[in-house]
């Protein structure tokens, strides 16, 4: 079997002959990508000799030596990859397009990832601290029943569109809630989509809640995330949104990060011990959120009076 290097080194040498032939006058390009909380070794595909940044789907190998640790065939991960390469590279344009990220300035939006766990992507892109976590900016390709794919916006490339972190964070702004509308239910709701999901149906749901809708307002929980569940912490960015969930309480009210998707809201008055919430937080992210969803393991509050949010773990940060 292969070594991780010597994988790496063959890949770089035979993978393009995999490919069709239009792809012979194409080469590949290894690239440190950061992704939520680790960071892998990106290779992409783009013209020989050409100099920039490119659209080009991204394969990582880490992951594909773990595939071929599975098999123990070299050349069947490499046809599987080739196959997903071709297939993916048809949500493009052309085969390889130079990125216009002027003309894709609609698509721009928001994502924030934890600061100490993404030092190395924060280094790498324009970015904007928040409270424990950091802003960071991507470019959205597409939405779909499939799922969503972009890219990360690099200080080379807003050098090279000439975009500063300030103009992406106004059309991050305006563009995140457009494109990803935030949505808010009750848990119940949410861990009733969950187990029909699993085969419920909706006489057990019903058996399972049986007097939700006797609950106090200010014991009510509420799941906050967008219509997509994709980074739908980036609420946490919109006082707005959020504000519109602690009136339906009416109290000031803890956030949870469950993970980059969604947060957890509810009462301060319902449950006074933070401690034990953060505690919750950090359990629950490591034993049930995987490495690249998780967002923070402090708690947040919301007060509904000034509108201000804070940072709750050892001491108190506050964001007007």
């Amino acid at each position: 079997m292969l070594s991780y290097e010597s994988f790496k080194k063959r890949v770089m040498k035979e993978f393009l002959d995999y490919m069709p032939e239009r792809y012979a006058d194409c080469e590949l390009e290894l690239r440190k990508v950061p992704k939520v909380n680790m960071c892998l070794t990106g290779v992409v595909i783009k013209p020989k000799g050409k100099k920039g940044s490119y659209c080009s789907p991204t394969f990582y190998l880490e992951r594909m030596y773990d595939q071929y640790k599975n098999c123990d065939s070299f050349e069947k991960v490499m046809a599987n990859q080739a196959i997903y390469l071709e297939e993916s590279l048809k949500y493009l344009p052309d085969d390889i397009l130079k990125i216009d990220v002027s003309s894709m300035k609609d698509k721009i939006i928001f994502q924030v990832v934890n600061t100490n766990e993404n030092k190395e992507m924060i280094d790498l892109c324009p970015h904007r601290k928040f409270l424990d976590l950091t802003i960071v900016y991507r470019v959205i390709i597409k939405i779909d029943d499939t799922g969503v794919s972009g890219f990360l916006i690099t200080n080379d490339i807003a050098e090279a569109e000439e975009l500063t972190e300030k103009v992406l964070y106004q059309l991050a702004k305006k563009n995140t809630k457009k494109l990803f509308p935030f949505k808010s239910e009750r848990i119940e709701e949410t861990m009733g989509r969950l187990m029909r999901r699993w085969g419920a149906d909706d006489r057990e749901i019903e058996e399972s809640f049986p007097d939700i809708d006797n609950i106090p307002a200010n014991e009510r929980v509420y799941v906050l995330s967008n219509e997509y569940e994709f980074f739908g912490a980036n609420a946490l960015l919109y006082k707005d949104v959020i504000g519109k969930v602690v009136k339906n309480i009416g109290t000031d009210c803890y956030i949870l990060p469950s993970s980059v998707h969604d947060l957890v809201i509810l009462s301060t008055d319902a449950f006074k011990e933070s401690g034990k919430l953060i505690n919750l937080v950090k359990e629950t992210n490591n034993d049930h959120v995987r490495v690249s969803e998780r967002l923070s393991n402090s708690i947040y509050r919301y007060n509904i009076v000034n509108g201000s949010l804070g940072r709750i773990s050892e001491e108190m940060d506050e964001v007007s």
